[in-house]
Parts: C-alpha cells; sequence; structure tokens
C-alpha cells in the first residue's frame, strides 16, 4: 500500500517528524483523519489531513483540514506519487494551494521541506 508505513518516520528521522496521530479511522484508509507534528524550518508545525489515496498511480494526497499552513491558505493539498522506473523509484512531490490574501507567501518553503524530508529518509533507509 502507498505510505503504508508513514507511521515509522518518526522512529526514522525524528528531527523532522515528531509525530503522526491518527484522529478518526486508521492509519492506512483514505478518510482517516492524522495529525502530522513536524519539524519545519527549526519550528515546530502541525498539519492535520484527510489523505486520498490512489494505489493504481501509487499517490497519495494530504488535503489539509487545520493546521499551521491553514494561517495563509483557503486549501493546501500535498501529493506525493511514487513512481518506479528501470528499477528505482522516485518520489514526486506537488502542493496545490490558495491564498487567504494576496500578500500570503507561495508554499516554497513546504516543497522545499518536502524535498529535503524525502532526502534524509532515503539516508536514513540506506543506513538501516
Amino acid at each position: 500500500m502507498v505510505g503504508g508505513k508513514a507511521h515509522q518516520l518518526p522512529d526514522l528521522v525524528n528531527h523532522i517528524f515528531k509525530s503522526i496521530d491518527v484522529h478518526e479511522g486508521d492509519r492506512n484508509t483514505e478518510g482517516s483523519v492524522k495529525l502530522w507534528t513536524n519539524v519545519i524550518d527549526g519550528k515546530v508545525e502541525v498539519f492535520k489531513e484527510r489523505p486520498k489515496i490512489d494505489e493504481e498511480t501509487k499517490t497519495v494526497t494530504a488535503v489539509a483540514i487545520d493546521g499551521d499552513c491553514m494561517k495563509h491558505y483557503k486549501n493546501h493539498v500535498v501529493t506525493l506519487q511514487v513512481i518506479s522506473r528501470d528499477g528505482s523509484s522516485f518520489a514526486k512531490f506537488s502542493i496545490e494551494y490558495e491564498k487567504l490574501n494576496e500578500n500570503e507567501p507561495t508554499p516554497t518553503r513546504y516543497l522545499e521541506w518536502l524535498v529535503h524530508s524525502g532526502k534524509d529518509v532515503d539516508t536514513s533507509l540506506v543506513k538501516s
């Protein structure tokens, strides 16, 4: 299952992912509600999401329903797609968002955090 082991991230890279708590449903079911506590730019932030899972395209979409990002955006949707090619797998991240107002920042810091956290997870997995 795509994303089926995300709950292990705090054990793997605790300096990035502090906790992932299930508030509704379970950790692997589409439509459940999870609260992620992460460290972004040295600051602890929360992200409450309701995931959508597409096994066929190996895509997990996290639709924000609450959290720090919602202070700046009307909607904030993070998508992770795993792409397998020539015996290797790659992660493709994207963020869809709508600013609360035109003065809000573009969420590039979240995208940069996703890229860096992906690299740290990869490094931790290789070390294991």
